[in-house]
């Protein structure tokens, strides 16, 4: 063949070859950028969905108690006015319900057995109310802090709603005890309230009525299952105040320290006092401590009022240093909400070093009431006030479960009877030789005996014959201001 010929072939062939890799390669590139896209596409779509799914899974979590499976707080909020924005006029029961000193059964049972019980509250409540819940009939139930559930559902007949959730909650309590093999009281407070165009439900209101009616069956051994009313709406008002307002009277100086001396019944001279806290208003009105300090102690800020007892009396007796008039033995109440004895006295020992107080003078007392026997932080704190120098005392001995066996484990200083044997003593033979013995055995033991509610002439013979060493009553004064103490110190010193 012609080498030309051949020649011809080749260069036709690479031709025809380079231009069908040219077009091969085009494809090839088309392909690429289309999948590239296409990948791109896939990307955004499953990065958008997700985090779809992740806000979703974190507003399911945000929205469900852990613990139960029931609704948490956020979710009970969200859903109720949720379902409230499609309500026109209508009523709704919310039921707040714990158990009675559920932190006890933490601690004698441990917290997976706490859980337990709280998980078989929920599947209960859940049972009770799974029609409603599953036909949507607005039930709402929710976990919210520790131990505390929390129902709402619509209602027509107020009264028979009311009584089908005190049937339940008995119902719920004696089953969650017997299938978990424990004792529980069950609590609860509930508040009828009315959803309409004017005057829309206030969740949060309502929580907190219903709330402060389970807190009043706190303390009863009756009453389990409460409703707020009227007269509660009134009470619950007048402690708002009282809790709105001792923090502005203590910056206006409306809270006064008085204080009521405490006298040997053997020498008629002054051996100390009381520090007593009063709310006078600016009106000059007075708030009894009997209004206002239980409200404290409820909530808490009871603390506020210790703090401003403890320097004043501190202050008070640096004065007295710096006005060479002798010094007595000034004894202040001590709150039960203290949880850190070593903090406690620190806070103490920083007053007396500001005041250039001996400590010898300073003693602080706990109410019976608040000192049950063998209770280790009692004995921890009172032990941690004898280290620093300070006396301790028991006061209303008597008024409350006291035990004999109670003297024995606080290890009190002085101990403080209440009023009320006092007051049977003088009338009752019985009363008088039960009053004596035990003002004698407490003087065997060491402590310094003091009777409250001291009146009358024939209150102090009593307590004369029986052996007690202090007295504290109207009979030698009434709880009076700083300045009229001094002078009855340098009168009775």
């Amino acid at each position: 063949m012609d080498s030309g010929i051949v020649s011809e072939k080749i260069s036709n062939a690479l031709s025809y070859t380079s231009s069908a890799s040219g077009l091969s390669w085009n494809l090839l590139w088309v392909i690429i950028v289309v999948a590239l896209v296409l990948c791109a596409v896939f990307a955004v779509v499953f990065s958008v969905s997700f985090t779809l799914s992740q806000k979703s899974k974190a507003q399911k979590d945000k929205f469900t108690d852990k613990v139960t499976g029931l609704l948490s707080m956020e979710g009970f909020e969200s859903m109720v006015n949720s379902v409230c924005r499609n309500k026109k006029n209508c009523r709704f029961l919310l039921t707040e319900m714990n158990v009675r000193d559920f932190s006890n059964v933490n601690r004698l049972y441990g917290s997976k057995e706490g859980d337990g019980i709280l998980c078989s509250i929920a599947m209960y409540l859940k049972k009770k109310f799974s029609e409603k819940l599953t036909l949507n009939k607005n039930v709402f139930i929710a976990r919210g802090y520790a131990d505390n559930f929390y129902i709402l559902q619509q209602i027509k007949d107020g009264n028979e709603c009311l009584d089908e959730m005190e049937v339940l909650q008995n119902n719920l309590q004696f089953n969650v005890g017997k299938d978990r093999n424990v004792h529980i009281i069950l609590k609860s407070g509930s508040v009828i309230c009315w959803h309409n165009e004017n005057h829309p439900l206030n969740l949060r209101d309502a929580i907190s009525k219903a709330g402060y009616a389970r807190r009043v069956t706190k303390d009863s051994i009756i009453e389990n299952f409460v409703v707020y009313d009227g007269a509660m709406q009134a009470q619950h008002e007048n402690e708002e105040r009282i809790e709105n307002g001792i923090e502005n009277a203590v910056k206006n100086n409306e809270l006064l320290v008085m204080y009521q001396p405490k006298i040997n019944l053997v020498t008629g001279k002054i051996e100390g006092a009381e520090a007593l806290i009063r709310w006078k208003l600016k009106n000059n009105a007075l708030i009894p401590p009997s209004i206002f300090i239980p409200v404290l102690e409820r909530n808490g800020m009871v603390g506020i009022l210790d703090q401003y007892v403890y320097k004043s009396v501190f202050k008070f007796l640096g004065n007295l240093k710096n006005e060479n008039i002798p010094p007595v033995k000034i004894s202040m109440n001590m709150s039960r909400l203290n949880n850190n004895a070593r903090e406690f006295v620190d806070e103490l020992d920083a007053l007396q070093v500001q005041y250039g107080v001996d400590k010898e003078y300073i003693e602080l007392e706990i109410e019976e009431r608040f000192a049950g026997a063998g209770d280790d932080f009692v004995c921890e704190l009172i032990h941690a006030l004898h280290e620093s120098g300070y006396k301790v005392s028991m006061d209303d001995f008597g008024s409350g479960q006291s035990t004999l066996n109670m003297l024995g484990e606080m290890p009190v200083d002085i101990v403080k009877f209440d009023q009320r044997f006092l007051k049977q003593a003088e009338y009752s033979r019985d009363s008088r030789i039960i009053l004596a013995y035990m003002i004698k055995m407490v003087n065997e033991l060491g402590k310094v005996t003091l009777c409250e509610g001291v009146e009358t002439e024939r209150h102090v013979n009593i307590l004369r014959k029986c052996g007690c060493r202090l007295a504290q009553g109207y009979y030698y004064s009434k709880p009076i201001t700083e300045d009229e103490f001094k002078k009855f110190i340098v009168e009775h010193i």
